[in-house]
């Protein structure tokens, strides 16, 4: 799909190093001295929609899912030159289109993206869990 000059592709292939300048210019709380570590996170995630302008990458949305129920929006990350374009919104409109309306969508907000994730229709829920671990 092409809209706004972005080109969001399904599942492309995306290099360690293409994932790791995103989330090292998004200041993402990721490890990125670990390149094994990453690689294995690309590997095994089922779902990645990443939006592309000329060839560069200019972000993506990583997505855990069973593809009927549920979907966690694990990352969904803008390089900071092109925020504030209408890209995230491209990226998840992408995603919910691509899921269709049987699949619920989840993730767990940064502070600061409390207002973009309820301008997309995401409803605040105080009933998700975690269990932190190190690294």
């Amino acid at each position: 799909m092409k809209e706004n000059n972005v080109e969001i592709k399904v599942n492309e292939s995306l290099s360690v190093e293409e994932v790791a300048a995103v989330y090292k210019e998004t200041a993402f709380d990721k490890p990125l001295e670990d390149k094994n570590r990453l690689q294995e996170m690309i590997n095994h995630t089922p779902l990645v929609f990443s939006a592309w302008r000329n060839g560069i990458l200019l972000g993506f949305a990583r997505c855990l899912t069973d593809f009927e129920y549920f979907c966690y929006l694990s990352d969904i990350l803008i390089l900071p030159a092109y925020q504030k374009q209408g890209i995230g919104k491209i990226l998840v409109d992408e995603m919910k289109q691509y899921l269709g309306s049987k699949t619920t969508i989840s993730l767990r907000a940064d502070e600061k993206a409390l207002g973009f994730y309820k301008q997309l229709d995401f409803q605040p829920t105080d009933k998700m869990y975690r269990i932190h671990r190190e690294g």
